[in-house]
């Protein structure tokens, strides 16, 4: 079995040009180091937002770093921070087609190596239904990437039905990730703070959103997967099974318990220590992990294969956390 990461991100060399003229100051823009062209930085509304490097788009310098890793096929997704649900659905379009075009030039290069997964206006969840249809037909994608909330939108609510609907029956994956996450704003004095304790939060908060409004239900076929291990969604759902089993009123509002919702979900494995890991297998099944990095970005976890053996994984689910159940949450056969 190949080793499979599904949680890696792409940068493009370049970004499109604005379709607004100039009038959207949030729109991104690459300033290339002119004495190092293996880095850049990403502006938007002219300020350094993220120093990046070009194994974000050098498939060569990429495939390098990988075998570094003992890593045989990476997931690729973009930036989080490229999904850009604050422009106008058309607007959002434009970035993703581009996304799109920079995910299916990589996957060219090295076709063995590499799947993409794209993103949508999830801000018009028609619209975004209907990018959906694009990126499989064109691009050839298995699936997007999607924020853990749409401008304060949770994903549960019922306007991201049709999406959802739309995925299911493309047989498209979709990859949740933390975005602009919760309680940033009391972090003033480190701002640092508030991503690394709102990514978390925004993740319990997505998965509790998605098993409240019987997303599941609704799509028994949806192929549906959290990054970094769904943060807290791990205390957060039992918190939510302990309620459901004494309150009659719960209960009767959300006919399937909880935590049996929970484990139709997929995770990634990125929690960095085996104690973790080893939670979130028996709480939501070895047959729901799939080995997640978040390449190339300093927060990432190298060597993974190393630490699902370190984390007491058996030889019998070994092959499916390596690859096998990343393959069947994108809809491939092994």
């Amino acid at each position: 079995m190949k080793t499979i990461d599904i949680h890696a991100h792409i940068v493009p060399q370049d970004f499109p040009v604005d379709p607004s003229g100039g009038k959207n100051d949030r729109w991104p823009c690459m300033q290339c180091d002119a004495k190092d062209p293996t880095r850049a930085t990403v502006m938007i509304g002219g300020k350094p937002f993220r120093p990046v490097d070009d194994r974000c788009w050098n498939v060569d310098r990429r495939l390098t770093h990988m075998a570094e890793d003992g890593v045989d096929i990476q997931v690729l997704s973009p930036m989080p921070e490229l999904l850009s649900y604050w422009f106008n659905a058309e607007e959002t379009v434009v970035m993703g087609r581009h996304i799109a075009q920079t995910l299916r030039n990589m996957i060219d290069r090295a076709p063995a190596h590499f799947y993409g997964l794209g993103m949508v206006p999830l801000q018009d969840p028609d619209r975004a239904a209907e990018e959906l249809v694009v990126l499989k037909r064109d691009y050839g994608l298995h699936g997007v990437q999607i924020g853990t909330h749409v401008m304060g939108k949770d994903l549960g609510d019922p306007r991201f039905r049709v999406f959802f609907a739309a995925a299911q029956e493309l047989g498209m994956a979709v990859f949740v990730h933390g975005l602009q996450p919760v309680g940033e704003e009391r972090w003033g004095a480190n701002p640092l703070m508030g991503g690394l304790l709102g990514y978390p939060l925004d993740s319990a908060i997505a998965a509790a959103s998605l098993i409240n409004g019987q997303v599941m239900q609704a799509n028994p076929k949806l192929r549906l997967g959290f990054s970094h291990g769904g943060g807290s969604a791990m205390t957060v759902i039992n918190r939510l099974q302990k309620v459901w089993k004494s309150a009659p009123q719960m209960a009767a509002s959300m006919p399937e318990a909880p935590l049996e919702t929970a484990r139709k979900f997929y995770y990634d494995t990125l929690v960095y220590e085996p104690a973790l890991l080893r939670a979130i297998r028996e709480l939501f099944g070895a047959d729901r992990l799939m080995i997640g990095t978040d390449d190339p970005f300093p927060i990432r976890q190298t060597k993974p294969g190393e630490f699902l053996r370190e984390s007491g994984v058996t030889e019998a689910e070994l092959p499916g956390i390596l690859g096998g159940n990343a393959l069947r949450f994108l809809g491939i056969a092994g």
